[in-house]
């Protein structure tokens, strides 16, 4: 089984990562400032590890427009999931379009059909997957580790170390490209009606579903996804 030796060296975890799973890892990419210090080593190293991400279909246009940016500039191929149609119809006959407002319960169901069932699908299929996750972000991901296993699935997470300042400096040192969204007082980047700018005093994942007092996730990182051979 793949182990985490590399010494926090983030190239080393990714080609270590691909050598022991070939086609059969892919890399999760929301387009966050993390994200994007994967995906460029990803892209830089040639390393083939096909790139995954969720359009959930309510994503800000200025994120739609940076991932055509960013698969423009690196000549690179955006794989998307999306949800299941009879799935997100059922759920919008039942409960409208912006039931998430309405409840934890509602919110949660949105998010599963949206981002966790298409995850999971792709999962199945696959032996491990890469994030871009710290584990400072939330209490959950505290408990992160670099590597682990969930449903049979190997995660492997090269920046759950990683502080925020640390993320801003790579981010500068590599010159990437920045969703404009962060320039506009976003600190963690999700759907359009789900997310908003930080007050000064506010943590980064306090602008996701900001109307609730429960946890900061979706589901993705504390979901039983995959479960494939």
């Amino acid at each position: 089984m793949f182990t985490d030796v590399d010494g926090g060296n983030i190239l080393r975890t990714l080609s270590e990562a691909k050598k022991t799973y070939g086609n059969d890892i892919v890399f999760l990419c929301s387009f966050s400032n993390e994200d994007m210090i994967i995906f460029d080593t990803i892209c830089r190293n040639d390393l083939d590890i096909d790139i995954y991400t969720i359009d959930t279909g309510r994503l800000n246009q200025e994120t739609y427009e940076f991932i055509d940016q960013v698969s423009r500039d690196y000549g690179v191929r955006i794989n998307y999931l999306v949800p299941d149609a009879d799935a997100l119809s059922s759920m919008l006959a039942n409960h409208g379009p912006q039931s998430f407002y309405e409840s934890v319960e509602k919110r949660k169901l949105c998010c599963k059909i949206r981002k966790v069932d298409p995850l999971s699908k792709l999962l199945s299929n696959k032996k491990a997957w890469i994030t871009g996750i710290r584990s400072e972000q939330t209490i959950e991901r505290k408990n992160s580790s670099k590597v682990e296993i969930n449903n049979g699935i190997v995660k492997i997470n090269p920046l759950i170390d990683w502080t925020y300042q640390m993320v801003l400096k790579e981010v500068e040192k590599r010159k990437l490209p920045v969703n404009k969204l962060y320039k506009m007082g976003y600190r963690s980047i999700g759907c359009e009606p789900c997310t908003r700018p930080l007050y000064p005093e506010e943590s980064e994942r306090d602008g996701r579903w900001w109307w609730e007092g429960s946890s900061k996730e979706c589901g993705i990182h504390t979901s039983n996804l995959g479960g494939g051979s």
